[in-house]
């Protein structure tokens, strides 16, 4: 009997005051927040990609904030990005030692920053920093029918991240652009670069390393590609490899799936290729040696010369000095 008054009053106390229970809301993410993210979705891949004694791991990243976080922190962002490199070269010299090789998929590192209401079919919070890693990038410009990648991105169910597919299209829903854009260039001695005399983190926007002219006998048309990364992939043009900035896709049937890889050897400083077409590839007139899948027998390219596919498509290929 005593407890029924007590509870009376209560009941009435809380229509009339509002209550203390209300759940808090997660706190807007700082600087060291965003780092975290960035750092742990790097080393997640550093366990994941790496294969063999190859040391491999993601080198873009693409992190997507609440608009009103976005605006708060992006006069931070130049400086977060320098960390977060830092911070990758510091787990690459601590893992390195289990690997015989270090081998990155491309020649810089890119972050880029964008805000958005919706992302992955879900609202951004403002206590949200959804990070997503990519080995080689993803054309989100150019979303294509079921044009899907496989990223390392953290999953609700487990907060862990995980490989997981995520569809390009969604990337439509967050606004990307150039002021939360960076790249810094990738030092084989895994050392952040020395920043400007302004003391401001290194930021560029590189004009590529080798000019790739090409022509198709059968269509008489041509085009051009820009080699910005340690390593490419020539490939016949397919909705399934439409999601990789490194891929210079040719419409062609001549042109095998893939048909040829190109790298710059950072040891000897020379471009090289491997050709895993069935039909020849030959670089000059003299032909390459066709290689098996996984196993590229590498050939040395000029830093000027002329590569025939299959005997219809004419490449003309210019190291950039």
């Amino acid at each position: 009997m005593n407890n029924q008054p007590r509870g009376l009053f209560g009941a009435i106390k809380s229509l009339i005051l509002p209550s203390t229970a209300v759940a808090a809301q997660p706190a807007a993410p700082d600087n060291n927040a965003i780092l975290d993210e960035l750092v742990a979705c790097f080393d997640r891949s550093c366990k994941k990609e790496s294969v063999g004694s190859s040391l491999l791991f993601n080198m873009h990243f693409l992190v997507v904030l609440h608009p009103d976080v976005y605006a708060d922190r992006l006069a931070s962002f130049p400086v977060v990005v320098k960390e977060a490199v830092k911070a990758f070269y510091k787990k690459l010299q601590s893992y390195k030692q289990h690997y015989e090789e270090v081998s990155p998929v491309s020649m810089q590192w890119s972050i880029r920053f964008g805000e958005g209401d919706f992302f992955n079919g879900e609202k951004v919070q403002p206590g949200d920093i959804h990070v997503v890693g990519m080995l080689t990038g993803g054309k989100e410009n150019t979303p294509q029918a079921g044009n899907t990648a496989r990223v390392t991105m953290k999953s609700r169910r487990t907060n862990l991240y995980e490989k997981m597919d995520i569809n390009l299209d969604l990337l439509q829903q967050v606004n990307f652009i150039d002021t939360g854009s960076f790249t810094i260039r990738y030092n084989p001695d895994l050392r952040l670069p020395v920043t400007g005399s302004n003391g401001k983190a290194v930021r560029s926007f590189d004009s590529g390393i080798a000019s790739i002219k090409y022509y198709l006998a059968d269509k008489n048309i041509d085009g051009s590609y820009t080699m910005r990364d340690r390593e490419m992939v020539i490939a016949r043009k397919d909705p399934a490899n439409q999601g990789y900035s490194n891929y210079l896709l040719i419409d062609s049937e001549y042109v095998s799936d893939p048909h040829a890889r190109i790298r710059l050897n950072e040891a000897s400083g020379k471009f090289q290729i491997a050709s895993f077409s069935r039909f020849e590839t030959r670089v000059n007139e003299e032909l390459v040696p066709r290689s098996e899948a996984g196993q590229p027998q590498w050939f040395d390219l000029p830093g000027e010369c002329q590569v025939l596919l299959n005997a219809s498509v004419t490449l003309h290929f210019s190291a950039i000095n």
